[in-house]
């Protein structure tokens, strides 16, 4: 009959032996033992399930050159690494044999349990980059289908570009107006924090007014879309479009910061 503590040992087995972590003289104890145990076969099916599933959580990737070997030098540095005494030729007592057999068995344990963090670490942190990985494609998915929208626009009659022209001349934006409704292309506005400020489309009217259109992110530098903006003051009244980096999360009553980029409507293409 297995003691309890002994049996323990073989539920920790289980798991090493689950990440082919395990020294061999270990890896050899837990095989004999496992074909007349049901209880490690289950702690066994349930650990290769699991890491079954984290293996396939996403697309079949190329890890980063640098993770591997990030994962072992941390390991390295919990200062759990293993040194092993020198030889000694000189005739010792049973009782020092059972000492150093014992602290033997105890620096075995210790390498087993590294090569499982190790291994547990690197399954987790392979688990963690899918998971990142799938969150960009689906934003890259998101990115596609604003900007193929935005091309269809261009398309629609009755849609007005108005180009949104930076102090040097660069366009930086261009703003698609259809009646009410208007999405704003953005491509050379510099990534803001989107913690503590915010890009804001302002709309001058005829009369001078100034009123905020929308606020906006722009989350990196290149092309992107921002869809379904509403003209408060009615497209007819409207004459010139301008984008300011404000402090603050929402949009403020008027302008606090200077103009980055501006355009007339009536330098636009219909």
């Amino acid at each position: 009959m297995i003691r309890p503590d002994a049996h323990a040992t073989f539920e920790e087995l289980a798991a090493g032996h689950a990440l082919s972590a395990l020294e061999p003289e270990e890896e050899q104890a837990f095989v004999r033992h496992l074909s007349g145990c049901a209880r490690c076969e289950r702690d066994l099916t349930e650990h290769l399930s699991t890491l079954a599933h984290l293996a396939y959580a996403a697309d079949d990737v190329e890890p980063p050159a640098g993770l591997l070997g990030s994962l072992r030098a941390a390991v390295q540095d919990s200062g759990r690494e293993v040194t092993w005494p020198g030889q000694d030729d000189r005739p010792i007592s049973m009782d020092q044999a059972r000492t150093r057999r014992t602290a033997a068995a105890s620096m075995r344990r210790a390498r087993t349990w590294t090569s499982i963090a190790a291994g547990a670490a690197l399954v987790l942190g392979l688990g963690v980059w899918n998971v990142s990985l799938q969150r960009d494609r689906q934003q890259q998915d998101a990115w596609s289908d604003r900007l193929t929208s935005a091309v269809r626009e261009l398309g629609e009659d009755g849609t007005s570009t108005v180009p949104l022209k930076g102090t040097d001349g660069k366009v930086v934006a261009v703003a698609l107006v259809h009646g009410d409704r208007m999405s704003l292309l953005v491509d050379g506005l510099a990534a803001n924090d989107s913690a503590t400020t915010t890009y804001v489309l302002w709309g001058r009217s005829r009369f001078g007014d100034v009123r905020p259109v929308a606020a906006f992110d722009v989350n990196q530098v290149g092309v992107d879309v921002r869809k379904n903006l509403t003209i408060q003051a009615g497209v007819s009244q409207v004459t010139r479009f301008m984008v300011t980096h404000e402090q603050g999360r929402s949009a403020p009553p008027i302008p606090t910061r200077p103009v980055l980029a501006s355009g007339s409507i009536d330098a636009g293409e219909a």
